[in-house]
């Protein structure tokens, strides 16, 4: 839904993944560290992730994704498919 933390015109194309949504927490079980989703394959991170909206085959999910040496806000439109 954005594209470097800028969020997409109406004829701008969102970038596509397939595949399982992980999550993992970046740094040990036993400190306080940030948990992050992840696409395998060397897909998009994305750190801190908030649901923002639950829908009856998509969830929204918003957090923060590295572009370069830069944190941006990014948000994830997520299809669910049985």
């Amino acid at each position: 839904m954005r594209n470097g933390g800028r969020v997409l015109t109406w004829n701008q194309a969102p970038r596509e993944f397939e595949g399982v949504l992980s999550c993992s927490k970046a740094g040990h079980y036993s400190e306080p560290a940030p948990s992050y989703l992840f696409l395998p394959d060397d897909g998009p991170r994305l750190y801190d992730p908030k649901i923002k909206s639950v829908g009856e085959n998509e969830m929204r999910i918003v957090g923060l994704e590295k572009v370069d040496s830069c944190w941006v806000l990014q948000e994830w439109n997520c299809e669910i498919l049985a």
